[in-house]
């Protein structure tokens, strides 16, 4: 049917769109293997797959979000009725179904001699070659009007780069085409910031709930893989990221998303806490200064 609407509307933008808890349990369960069933030759005017997230357990979104990667589109989380309803209203759904870049691909040099180790958190199934980010690829992601990215880095700087104060710390370029000529772009831009900011002091409180969201899913996500005399170090961290997380109550307690990851992150603090009592009160937390 997409592909018949496509010939009939040929400069027209054409989606299909998949409504799921993202758990394929019959047939086809990897998104590679599904895309493979529904191959798209014509990339001059692609269908782009839309995934649309729903439910809560067994909930996956890699899945859904690998699907809308590799099939030219994008993926969204809809977690109330209000959300989808204000998601597929026809104002709103005009600019998400509008592509405002194609192929659209960071890519982030930190500069050797402020910068001493890095580490991207979350973003791993995004992470490509240096080699595949200078190519036009499909599979790299599209863009909306309208649409922000927040990616996160965890940065260990040489000793003279902590006290300084204002610092350019790495560069970062942008590459993506036109969806309407496939024209490429490129832009480039510096990457600057003050190392001797403590984490308290930054002045938007969304971006530190950011912040604690992904550096709290990166110390839990290390759970299974770790001895159980390193739990009160997970423990500790976990900890830490709670009071942070407290501290925002003030500004963010009005939000239904920063009361349920709370709500999250005491129970799954307090599970790591089970795990190894015994050990629990260690110092050693990276995230309590």
């Amino acid at each position: 049917m997409a592909a018949q609407a496509r010939r009939e509307r040929p400069d027209a933008y054409n989606y299909v769109i998949l409504m799921s808890d993202g758990v394929a349990n019959v047939d086809a369960t990897n998104p590679f293997a599904i895309l493979e069933t529904a191959y798209d030759t014509n990339a001059k005017n692609p269908l782009r797959i839309i995934t649309v997230g729903v439910g809560i357990q067994n909930y996956n979104d890699v899945l859904l979000e690998q699907l809308a990667q590799y099939g030219n589109g994008w993926y969204r989380y809809l977690n109330d009725t209000g959300q989808a309803q204000a998601t597929f209203s026809r104002d709103n759904w005009l600019a998400l179904s509008t592509p405002f870049a194609d192929q659209t691909r960071a890519q982030v040099t930190w500069d050797p001699g402020i910068v001493r180790a890095w580490r991207i958190v979350g973003y791993e199934n995004r992470i490509t070659s240096d080699e595949s980010f200078t190519q036009e690829r499909k599979e790299f992601a599209e863009l909306y009007s309208g649409a922000a990215t927040t990616v996160f880095y965890e940065l260990e700087l040489w000793g003279e780069a902590q006290r300084a104060r204002p610092a350019e710390l790495g560069t970062v370029e942008l590459r993506w085409t036109d969806p309407a000529t496939g024209r490429p772009w490129r832009q480039h831009a510096a990457v600057s910031g003050r190392p001797d900011t403590d984490f308290a002091y930054a002045n938007d409180a969304l971006l530190q709930f950011g912040a604690i969201v992904a550096l709290s899913s990166d110390r839990y996500s290390g759970v299974p893989n770790v001895s159980e005399g390193n739990f009160p170090y997970i423990y500790n961290d976990l900890s830490a990221l709670l009071d942070r997380l407290q501290g925002l109550q003030r500004e963010l307690g009005r939000l239904q998303s920063y009361n349920d990851f709370q709500f999250l992150l005491e129970h799954i603090t307090e599970d790591v806490g089970e795990w190894a009592p015994q050990t629990i009160g260690r110092p050693g937390s990276g995230y309590s200064r």
